[in-house]
């Protein structure tokens, strides 16, 4: 069972020496990122999480810009859901690499993921339930691209013969396809996407997705309330 989220009024948790600490969401895709390297790299950990629309005031000695997930240990603090994700690889380099060594692979790596994050993030938020089609157009078009870079690649994940550094940072979007309903109520990608969707099944398999995947209706329930008074953080049941 995933810890409470703090909310405004609650302390601060003690941190212990040595340990590493995550602030965090659980139903956060961006603190998702964090949580699947951890997960994939097997880290040990604490999490903290947050009550996002009511932050304790501690929160913003945290990150100024109050925005999860946070990363700290003794008194280092690593924030940005990519700047967190690519330090812990590297600082845990031999608990299974999950970016490439070799420096064109990771400069390729790091074009792809800017494309995700300028075109596919926003077209995907924007299109939630279908309604604005200008935006589902663009979201399809944007996986089509990464269609077509999986493709191009000729692997089973984008990292290779198992998910990696990218396959971990954009799944979160993909956890959250049929609750948002971009492609209709409870749809998944298109099916003409005849490498991708292979893809979807496949990560639905890997064990460190499994450890943070929430079911299909409490994503529903938390994208229905979410921003608004009626928020629910803690009261929806979820297995981590």
């Amino acid at each position: 069972m995933a810890p409470k989220h703090l909310a405004a009024g609650d302390p601060l948790p003690p941190l212990k020496p040595g340990v590493l600490r995550l602030y965090s969401m659980k139903f956060c895709p961006f603190s998702e990122r964090a949580r699947l390297v951890l997960a994939a790299k097997e880290i040990e950990h604490e999490v903290i999480n947050i009550n996002l629309w009511n932050k304790p005031s501690w929160f913003a000695d945290k990150n100024p810009l109050q925005q999860v997930p946070v990363l700290e240990q003794d008194e280092k603090i690593v924030c940005e859901s990519l700047i967190v994700a690519s330090y812990l690889d590297a600082l845990f380099p031999d608990k299974n690499p999950l970016i490439p060594k070799d420096p064109y692979l990771k400069a390729r790596d790091d074009m792809f993921i800017d494309f995700w994050g300028s075109k596919v993030i926003p077209a995907f938020f924007g299109s939630a339930n279908g309604t604005d089609k200008e935006k589902v157009d663009a979201l399809k078009a944007g996986l089509e691209k990464v269609e077509a870079e999986l493709q191009q690649r000729g692997t089973d994940f984008f990292y290779g013969p198992q998910p990696g550094f990218v396959d971990y940072v954009i799944w979160p979007i993909f956890a959250r396809v049929r609750a948002f309903g971009p492609f209709g109520p409870g749809e998944s990608i298109p099916i003409s996407l005849t490498t991708l969707t292979p893809w979807v099944a496949r990560m639905l398999k890997d064990k460190a997705v499994l450890s943070t995947l929430h079911p299909e209706a409490v994503y529903v329930e938390f994208q229905a309330n979410y921003r608004t008074d009626l928020t629910v953080f803690d009261r929806l049941d979820t297995p981590n």
